[in-house]
């Protein structure tokens, strides 16, 4: 069993438990104390995200993802890497039950597809 697997799905729950209570209607204010010592009160997710020291590969790869969401779109910051931690906690479930990493991903790709035809077919 790869022990990584599991190590790199909690750095992930732990990167979306820290942001997931910036979203929303009753989101919630952090208190950081920033790089310079100056302590900043902020919902923003992409901040507290960048904030974040960390040399984790999965960790970095988040702050990445917010980072490229932010300079593309410019909004979304925070719900893209929730949604990334959903991903894994799902991918987390399916190999507590055995299933093979590229089966897993092969099955994200094929609802990719479904989920492109039935939008297709909903929207034309």
């Amino acid at each position: 069993e790869n022990l990584l697997q599991p190590q790199n799905i909690n750095i992930a729950k732990a990167f979306s438990s820290i942001i997931q209570t910036t979203l929303g209607p009753r989101s919630m204010l952090k208190m950081i104390i920033d790089s310079h010592g100056n302590i900043v009160v902020t919902s923003d997710g992409n901040w507290i995200l960048r904030e974040i020291e960390t040399n984790h590969p999965v960790g970095k790869s988040l702050v990445e993802l917010s980072k490229t969401q932010d300079q593309e779109v410019g909004d979304g910051t925070t719900t893209i890497v929730i949604l990334a931690c959903e991903f894994l906690k799902v991918v987390e479930i399916l190999l507590s039950k055995k299933y093979h990493p590229l089966q897993i991903v092969g099955s994200f790709f094929q609802i990719i597809k479904d989920a492109i035809m039935f939008l297709e077919k909903k929207l034309a």
